[in-house]
């Protein structure tokens, strides 16, 4: 169980942290009232929980990070098709060429 300093926090921030492994660590925000914030080991930011949130606003921003994967893979993927199709037009070129 991680240790919770003497913070006001909300029953489901304390939850959330004692739910982090070592991969993960927290940081009470200074700038945003009552939130924490949630890194990974190499310092990087992953979400930020405010005294407000619940399982619902955690299950929105999960649907929400899901959402843009799934659209950049859409926009990675056609961008690789219309890659490919100036691979085949350049080849074609340089075939016509020799």
């Amino acid at each position: 169980m991680k240790e919770i300093r003497n913070l006001q926090l909300s029953e489901f921030q304390k939850q959330v942290i004692n739910k982090l492994d070592d991969e993960y660590w927290y940081e009470n925000n200074v700038g945003y009232e009552n939130s924490i914030t949630i890194l990974n080991k190499e310092l990087e930011f992953l979400i930020r929980i405010n005294k407000t949130d619940d399982t619902a606003s955690i299950n929105e921003s999960l649907e929400s990070c899901k959402s843009r994967i799934e659209k950049s893979l859409n926009n990675h993927n056609q961008l690789v098709k219309d890659e490919e199709k100036r691979i085949k037009l350049l080849e074609l070129i340089l075939k016509e060429n020799k």
